[in-house]
């Protein structure tokens, strides 16, 4: 809650200092420093509908929103918006707060789940939410290198030899890419290509084809596989499947329509120069 309220407060400071003009006060107010009001009806447009917020968390929040304001103006008078630095910054953060709005708006609706599809998920997938597996990993920079490196696996060399000469996770690479424990499925939702990918493979000892996340190209091998202690069911994991397959859904409409945007953009890189 506390990481909420600071992300709001900075929201507020940032509109500020781009220089927003005062409208008249619409609203209850309830909380006010010097000519600067905070209105009860600000305040729930801050708070998600589905979360249900103690009363005195409000108040905390106003009380932060006091904090912030005074500062706020202290700031105002050294002439801190004026230091170019921070006129970057405050930029830079009023372009992630415009494009993240916008973002919201654009994905309304495109998340919808049914029923029928959580549970059609959980079918396909109900062995692996009742197991959990021991796995190894080789990181590769490119694709290309990936593809060499499956070459090699696939010719029978040594799997750990390899990834303790090639991986780019230098974590693993010394362990021959042996992750810590044992993973339920589920567990890696935040990288779903790697977690489908080795849970696809159907036999200790086998290997995934490449999969790309954010990190890089990976091989995984499996170790091993053993149930959970517990039965898991529709019930236990519907919320979670559901969320998993929103997220899903909106993040291919979200890369569409980025990748649209890059069609009409002029835009150049020099990743080379990055060191």
């Amino acid at each position: 809650m506390k990481r909420f309220i600071i992300l709001v407060l900075i929201i507020f400071t940032v509109l500020a200092f781009s220089g927003c003009k005062k409208k008249a006060v619409e609203g209850t107010v309830i909380a006010r420093v010097n000519r600067t009001v905070f209105t009860l009806e600000e305040l729930e447009e801050q708070i998600p509908p589905y979360l249900s917020v103690p009363i005195d968390k409000k108040q905390a929040f106003v009380d932060e929103w006091i904090n912030t304001e005074l500062v706020y103006e202290e700031a105002i008078k050294k002439g801190i918006n004026k230091d170019g630095k921070v006129e970057k910054k405050l930029e830079l953060l009023l372009k992630q707060f415009l494009a993240n709005e916008l973002l919201s708006r654009r994905l309304e609706g495109e998340g919808d789940v049914s029923d029928f599809e959580v549970k059609e998920y959980f079918q396909e997938h109900e062995r692996d939410f009742n197991s959990q597996i021991k796995i190894a990993h080789i990181l590769l920079s490119t694709e290309n290198e990936a593809r060499k490196i499956l070459e090699k696996l696939k010719a029978r060399e040594d799997f750990i030899t390899i990834a303790r000469t090639f991986s780019q996770d230098t974590i693993t690479a010394t362990n021959g890419g042996l992750l810590p424990r044992y993973f339920k499925f589920g567990e890696m939702f935040d990288t779903p290509e790697f977690e489908e990918a080795a849970f696809s493979i159907k036999k200790i000892g086998g290997y995934s084809d490449i999969a790309k996340t954010a990190y890089g190209y990976h091989i995984i091998k499996l170790i091993d596989r053993k149930p959970t202690k517990e039965k898991i069911t529709l019930e236990d994991v519907g919320m979670q499947i559901q969320q998993y397959l929103i997220t899903n859904k909106q993040k291919k409409v979200m890369d569409t329509w980025l990748d649209s945007l890059k069609t009409t953009a002029d835009i150049e890189t020099n990743y080379d120069l990055i060191k």
